[in-house]
């Protein structure tokens, strides 16, 4: 009997033992999950985007009217901090997941806004927005139009020798385009359509030919563009004046002939020449006339003692002997006439011999 009595003791103390400690492991498990769940809150950074509601509206000011951190007046760029309210193992595993909200604040007006009151981030189930810094927003809205701008060409440089630029030398393709954005903005006479910088610095040709982009001026909002279905470019033309000088000077003319042929040469000794090109290559080339170091040359065969007029391509020069700056085209001559070229006769011999 007793040791049936202290058996029982045992068991009762070992079981009550058990017992307790199953529900201390239950009590834990349960208080672990309630406590995982009850309400948590975390501040992190995020990014507002704010855009109009309406199309043809725009946003062209945003700026800080009340905030913890920055200061009233300052420009919005987007960066924010949000209060997440929410279980704290739903907030925790938001937070390491380095997920980086971003909302969007649509406005239909200007004024002041609560950005608060309203639902801006979408945000896993369990999570919710309690707070917001900075509070409120001040925006301006500004309604969007279409102004028409002419193309203005923009040119740097001088042109090379003998070259200048003239009034009305410069055009464009298009001559104008329709720009869109905020009217306060495109209707001041400040932004303008410019081309893509030209440099004709040294250019010695007549025309100058280029497609570039285009460019608008005077807009530091960056809120107006050129409106879809204008070109982005534009073909630029710019006409160059010759500016040369012209001389006229006699010049002579040699006649040749081929190695081991003699022949009696009647034919215009000197002809009238003009050139025309830069004056400082014009005035060299009056001195080499003048030193004889110019000359034209004229190859000559048997013409039977009839005369003829000397072809264009069949005058030449030395080469070297024009100086640079002058071109072959640039050099215009009389007419040179070749009355006749035949063998000399030998006296006392028959000529039909």
């Amino acid at each position: 009997m007793k040791g049936s009595w202290r058996v029982r003791v045992v068991e009762f103390l070992v079981g009550n033992k058990r017992n307790k400690l199953t529900s201390l492991l239950l009590a834990v498990v349960v208080w672990a999950y309630a406590f995982g769940n009850t309400g948590h809150e975390e501040s992190i950074d995020a990014f507002l985007i704010v855009e109009p509601a309406a199309k043809d509206q725009v946003v062209i000011s945003k700026t800080i009217s009340q905030a913890k951190i920055g200061q009233k007046g300052d420009l919005f760029v987007g960066r924010c901090k949000i209060t997440l309210s929410g279980p704290r193992n739903v907030v925790a595993r938001y937070v390491e997941s380095e997920l980086s909200p971003q909302g969007i604040l649509k406005v239909d007006r200007s004024g002041r806004i609560d950005l608060r009151s309203a639902d801006l981030f979408q945000l896993p189930q369990g999570l919710s927005v309690k707070g917001i810094d900075p509070t409120f927003l001040e925006v301006v809205l500004d309604k969007v139009v279409r102004v028409e701008k002419e193309v203005r060409a923009s040119v740097r440089g001088t042109p090379g020798p003998g070259f200048v630029r003239f009034p009305g030398g410069i055009s464009t393709d298009p001559e104008k385009v329709t720009l869109e954005g905020p009217s306060q903005l495109l209707e001041q006479d400040v932004v303008a359509v410019l081309t893509q910088q030209i440099d004709i610095d040294g250019v010695v040709v007549p025309l100058v030919e280029a497609i570039v982009p285009l460019v608008i001026t005077g807009d530091d909002s960056k809120l107006i563009q050129i409106a879809e279905g204008f070109p982005r470019e534009a073909t630029v033309k710019i006409h160059l004046q010759e500016n040369l000088t012209r001389e006229q000077a006699l010049v002579s003319v040699r006649y040749i002939v081929d190695e081991d042929v003699d022949l009696e040469i009647r034919g215009d000794q000197s002809i009238k020449v003009t050139v025309t090109g830069v004056e400082e290559a014009v005035r060299e080339w009056k001195k080499r006339v003048d030193e004889g170091r110019f000359y034209l040359l004229v190859r000559v065969t048997d013409t039977a003692g009839e005369g003829r007029n000397v072809p264009r391509e069949e005058v030449r020069w030395i080469d070297g002997s024009l100086p640079t700056g002058i071109s072959d085209e640039q050099v215009k001559l009389e007419r040179i006439i070749l009355y006749s070229a035949k063998p000399f006769e030998v006296p006392g011999e028959d000529p039909q011999k």
